[in-house]
Formats: structure tokens, C-alpha cells, sequence
């Protein structure tokens, strides 16, 4: 394949690349992003079919301008969802523009540059699996693009014919490649990844009813039917036992006002922290000793402020400030794209906390209710001595009695509650909820209902939960002597979610890879290697405590000796050998070519003649092609003592007085 085209070739590729980037960052739809690339294969044939042509004058230039300028403040004002969907159609088309009417080398070259803007805004919004692949190709075939422009920009300086690509090319690229792609390599471990939302905005999923300040009952409805990952909760210290699986939720928003079919969270004593050079921050206290699990939890834009943890959490570490409630409850300043962050949570144990006469009143608020409501939870409750054992006694009665149903369509005028506990029976978690605090709170036990997760399911190829939107959940902490407690009385394990297939599993644990070790590499990451070096490093048999350090040690300074010995006699045997040769510039192909035509009658330089003595003898013998050889010879010294160039015209005009050397006395 010529260089021309192969370099042609080169910038279709990386332009197509580009369009699949956006394509993985959803900044355009598969029917856009199917609609460019048979717009993008269409130059081509245009281009080969009419050949290069001037397609826009200097006033069409204008006009096309002015009107992409326009139709991209009209796409980015009534269609666009976000900046970056209409700079990326803007380049799609600023680059086909540019397919179809480039008429130099360099103006192709800058349609090649020009979609690395296509990778750079895809990277900010795509960071899926599939991006990956196609970064690392993308790079490889943007370094043989620039290799071959080199060339053929070369060949088109020197007045060189257009050659096709030859083994040594392909090998030098191929070094090109690989020694980039190393030094990238490099510099993926030594530069940390900074976490940072995007100036013009970044796209979000649609927000969830479920974890606002104001939950209407069955909110959760079509939650618990959406397969879609909302988390994953990796546990540095592998699976937790099987004891504890039943108590683990994911904490988000609490609610404590309640007026009969809606829950609100009254305004609330909001505390910012920001923690210093990403060290974790210390929040709430504990009854009594417990054990400490570490979640690092991977949030997907889920279109809501709440972040979700652990109940209770101690420490938190993310990147950035927080904010954390009166509650416990925990959120950002700004809801940002796949948060990734640290929890350290107290298992089993329960937060303290004194409740003052305003505080226990607001999580003992009720509105008017049926008196059939508290009359059941006070018969429910006749025998117990304690608030715990009431608290136990109403949350059995509701998970034994009631079934879970997500078929949430109302059946009477009565009050929700009225007709879940008393009429219908069955509901979903947000219902057995807000029963149990509604009766809790008549028999006076502060209550207050909970919005998170319940805990997932466990992908044993990552070590880690995946949490589905589908594990919405809602449940209740109590106040009971002194501490929250908390209470689930929903049934849920008699409605179970479809199991992830194996390789459902296995395809999201190289996601969750991709998200933990390339997206969020940070420098505790670079710390945390560099100790493992280390440790390896203390550990190696050539410690002197180990009783074969001696011989290895000597082994192994030896062969190091050896190999530089070696590498001092091959470096020394090349340079004698370049010294004595001497450097041979490569012959423009007229030169050549006039060179082959006088070895065939006898007349070779020697290797001690420069190209003038060769002239002169070339004079001497062959008259009739002096002048001929003369202009020759003046036109290589300058290319290859002056460093300059030749024009277009000036080099046709040699080629032709290299063929014309042919037809004097024959071949």
C-alpha cells in the first residue's frame, strides 16, 4: 500500500475510533453514531469517485461556519441534554466537512488531530469496560498516523515518488507503538487519578423518588422492578460471614414526619467535614465495642445527593466535603458521577444518642389515625414488659401476619395504612415501614423510617455486592434505651430477585476492575504498591539472613558483569565499524536512478571520489550526458549538504532528466 494512502487509511481509522468513543460515553445514540460512520466510509468513496476538489470557496468557508455556530447554539438550547452531546456532534460534523474537501496533507492531518477532542470528550463521561480497548487503540493508531505523516511529508520535501509501505516501516511503527504505550503505562501508576466533575455539567440517570426529603408511600414500586446497578460495595477483607448477611443495608435518607401518605424529613442540624489529604474522617458514636468492616462503595449516578452506607459508619473517607445530619444521614454537596468512596462501619452495634424533649417529639409525631391502628398495636403489645420487647413483638406480628406484594393499586377510599394493614395485607417494604413506626409511635417509642438498600447479591469474582436498583429498601430505626435500633419487618426473602448469571458475574467483576483500578486509581493506591514492592523486596532470598544470600548474591553480580561486558564489546565493535564506513545517507531516487544507469556502462564511484570528481569523469567519458549529469549531481549536493528541499516542479523535472539519461546510446 503507498504511503499516501496508507496515511489516509491511518486518519479514517482514528476518526472512526473516535465516533465509537462517543458512541461508549453515550454522547451519541446507536442510530447517530451508525448514521457517521456511513457518513465517514461515504467520504471516501466521494473522494476516490471526484478526487480532490475545492468544494467550498473562501465564502462558502464563511457560510458554513456561521451556520454550524448556529446550529449548535440551537441543538445545545431545545435538544441537547448537556454541552458535551452538542460538542460532539459538532466535531462528527466538522469532520466529515473536512473529509469531503481537504486538499493537502496537513489538512488531513488536522482532521486526524481533531477527533482526539472526540476521545478526550468521551473519557470525561465514559467509563465503562468497553472504553478501555478502545483508548488503547485509539493510541496505537493515532502513533502510526503521525509516523506516516512524518514520511510522506518528508517524501513530499525531498521530491521523492510516493512509495509503498515496506517491512521497515511497519517494524519502526511498531516500536513506536509499544514504546508508547509502555511510557503510558508508566505514567498510569505514577500519576494518581484526580476526581473531578465536569465544568459544563456531566450526565445523570433519572432521579430516585425514593431518597429525597419527601417519599410518597409506594415510591419504591417501580424501583423494585429495575434491574439496573445502582452500587457495588467491595469488601477489602473479603465476604463477611454468613451471621451477618441479614443485617446488612446500605443506609441513605431518613424521614421522620408523617401525614398519612407521605413521609417528609423535616429541616435538620447539617454538619460540612472535609477531610485533609484524603485521610477518613471520624462521625457518630457507638454503643460498646464491635467489629469494624471496610466497604470502598462504587455509587452510579443515581440522581440523588445520598450517598449509602453501612450502618453505623465511624469513618468515612471520600474525596471532597460531606455532609452529615442530625440523623446520620449522609450526602454531597452536589450529586457527582460514580462516586467512589471509603466507609468503616461498627457492625452490629447501635448509635447512641440522647433525645431531648423536641427531638422525642418529633419522632413521636402522628396525624389523626383510625383508632383501629393503635388499638391493634396495643393489643399486639398487651403482655410486654419492655419497649424492646414491644418494638420485637410488633415487628413479628407484621412480618408473620402480612405478605410482601408488589401489586400496589388501591382497592378502597380508606387511608393507606388502614386498607394495607386491615383491608389488602400485603404491600411492599415501604409499607411495612411505615406501619411499624406509625405503631410504634403509639405506643410511644420514638421511630423513624429508613430509605437505602438491602444488601445485594455477591459476585465471588470481585469480592464484592452488587447492588441492583431492585434492592431499594426501607425499614426502621427505633429509640430504645438510648440507642437506635433498627427493625426490618419486611418479608422480602419470600419475593427474591433473579440471580445474576455467571457470566453476568464474571463480565461485571472486569468492570468493577476497570472502575477500581483504573478509573479510581488514586495515591493511597501508589502507597499501598509501593509498600508491596517493598515487602517483596525485604523478602527476596538475598537477604542476608537467608543461608544461600552469599552464593546468589555472587551469582547473580557475575552474570550482571557478564551481559555488560558483552553489551561494551558489541557497542564499541558497531561504533568502529559506523566510524570506518562512515554515515550513508539515503540517495534521492533521481540520483539513484542516474547511478544504476552509469554502473551499467562501467562508471561507479569510488569510495574515496566525491560526487563532483565522479562528474568530472563521468564528463570525460560520456560527453553527451554531462550537462545532464551535471544538473544532477548540483540538485543532490544541495539536498544533501544544504539541507533543502526541492519543489514540486523542480523534482518532475529531475525524474525526467534521470529517464532522459536512458535514451542516450540505448539502454
Amino acid at each position: 500500500m503507498p504511503l499516501d494512502r496508507a496515511f489516509r487509511l491511518s486518519v479514517y481509522v482514528v476518526i472512526g475510533l473516535g465516533g465509537l468513543a462517543l458512541g461508549a460515553g453515550d454522547l451519541l445514540g446507536p442510530p447517530g453514531l451508525a448514521a457517521f460512520l456511513v457518513a465517514l466510509a461515504a467520504t471516501w468513496w466521494l473522494r476516490d469517485t471526484l478526487g480532490p476538489r475545492a468544494w467550498l470557496t473562501s465564502r462558502g468557508d464563511k457560510i458554513a461556519s456561521i451556520s454550524l455556530a448556529l446550529l449548535a447554539a440551537a441543538d445545545l438550547a431545545w435538544f441537547a441534554e448537556t454541552f458535551l452531546d452538542t460538542f460532539a456532534r459538532l466535531v462528527c460534523v466538522l469532520l466529515l466537512l473536512r473529509l469531503v474537501t481537504w486538499r493537502v496533507t496537513r489538512e488531513l492531518r488536522a482532521a486526524g488531530f481533531l477527533s482526539f477532542s472526540m476521545l478526550a470528550a468521551a473519557s470525561g463521561v465514559a467509563f465503562g469496560l468497553a472504553f478501555l480497548p478502545l483508548f488503547v487503540t485509539y493510541l496505537a493508531a493515532a502513533i502510526v498516523m503521525l509516523v506516516l505523516f512524518h514520511l510522506l511529508t518528508e517524501a513530499e520535501a525531498a521530491g521523492l515518488p510516493v512509495r509503498p509501505l515496506g517491512a521497515g516501516v511497519t517494524i519502526v511503527m511498531a516500536a513506536a507503538v509499544l514504546g508508547t504505550l509502555g511510557l503510558t503505562t508508566l505514567l498510569f501508576v505514577v500519576i494518581p487519578r484526580v476526581e473531578a466533575a465536569l465544568p459544563f455539567g456531566g450526565r445523570s440517570s433519572k432521579a430516585l423518588t425514593g431518597f429525597t426529603d419527601r417519599v410518597e408511600l409506594g415510591a419504591f414500586g417501580a424501583l423494585e422492578t429495575d434491574d439496573a446497578v445502582a452500587m457495588r460495595v467491595r469488601l477489602p477483607g473479603g465476604p463477611v460471614p454468613p451471621a451477618w448477611e441479614p443485617g446488612i443495608r446500605w443506609r441513605g435518607v431518613t424521614l421522620d414526619r408523617f401525614d398519612g401518605r407521605v413521609w417528609i424529613a423535616t429541616p435538620r442540624r447539617q454538619t460540612f467535614i472535609r477531610a485533609v489529604d484524603g485521610a477518613p474522617v471520624g462521625i457518630g458514636r457507638v454503643d460498646g465495642r464491635a467489629l469494624l468492616l471496610t466497604q470502598e462503595i462504587f455509587l452510579e449516578p443515581l440522581g440523588t445527593e445520598t450517598i449509602f452506607v453501612l450502618a453505623p459508619p465511624v469513618h468515612v473517607r471520600v474525596d471532597g466535603a460531606i455532609r452529615i445530619d442530625d440523623t446520620g444521614a449522609l450526602s454531597v454537596p452536589a450529586a457527582r458521577a460514580r462516586l467512589t468512596y471509603t466507609v468503616e462501619s461498627a457492625v452490629g452495634a447501635r448509635v447512641t444518642e440522647r433525645l431531648g424533649p423536641v427531638a422525642r417529639g418529633r419522632y413521636l409525631q402522628l396525624p389523626p389515625l383510625p383508632p383501629r391502628i393503635p388499638e391493634l398495636a396495643r393489643r399486639i403489645t398487651a403482655t410486654a414488659a419492655s419497649d424492646a420487647e414491644r418494638a420485637a413483638r410488633v415487628t413479628a406480628w407484621l412480618s408473620r401476619e402480612l405478605r410482601y406484594s408488589l401489586d400496589l393499586e388501591r382497592r378502597t377510599t380508606l387511608e393507606p395504612l388502614d386498607e394495607f394493614l386491615f383491608v389488602r395485607k400485603a404491600g411492599n417494604c415501604e409499607y411495612f415501614a411505615s406501619a411499624l413506626a406509625v405503631m410504634l409511635r403509639s405506643l410511644g417509642i420514638p421511630a423513624r423510617v429508613v430509605n437505602g438498600f438491602q444488601r445485594g447479591e455477591w459476585n465471588p469474582w470481585g469480592g464484592y455486592w452488587v447492588v441492583r436498583m431492585r434492592d431499594a429498601h426501607s425499614w426502621v430505626e427505633a429509640h430504645i434505651d438510648g440507642a437506635w435500633a433498627t427493625l426490618d419487618p419486611s418479608p422480602r426473602g419470600a419475593a427474591p430477585a433473579a440471580p445474576l448469571s455467571t457470566m453476568t458475574l464474571y463480565i461485571d467483576g472486569l468492570r468493577m476492575s476497570w472502575y477500581r483500578y483504573v478509573v479510581g486509581w488514586s495515591r493511597q493506591d501508589q502507597l499501598d504498591t509501593a509498600g508491596a514492592v517493598r515487602r517483596i523486596a525485604w523478602s527476596w532470598p538475598l537477604s542476608s539472613r537467608s543461608p544461600i544470600a552469599r552464593p546468589t548474591r555472587t551469582l547473580v553480580v557475575e552474570v550482571a558483569l557478564a551481559v555488560g561486558a558483552a553489551a561494551m564489546i558489541v557497542w564499541a565493535v558497531r561504533r568502529r565499524h559506523a566510524t570506518h564506513a562512515g554515515p550513508r545517507a539515503p540517495l534521492p531516487d533521481f540520483y539513484a536512478r542516474a547511478l544504476r544507469w552509469l554502473a551499467r556502462r562501467g562508471l561507479r564511484p569510488a569510495p574515496h571520489e566525491t560526487a563532483r570528481e565522479f562528474n568530472a569523469r563521468v564528463a570525460d567519458a560520456l560527453p553527451e550526458a554531462s550537462s545532464t549529469l551535471t544538473r544532477l549531481t548540483l540538485a543532490y549536493e544541495r539536498m544533501r549538504f544544504g539541507s533543502v528541499g526541492l519543489t514540486p516542479t523542480e523534482a518532475r523535472d529531475l525524474v525526467r532528466d534521470a529517464a532522459r539519461l536512458r535514451s542516450l546510446r540505448g539502454r
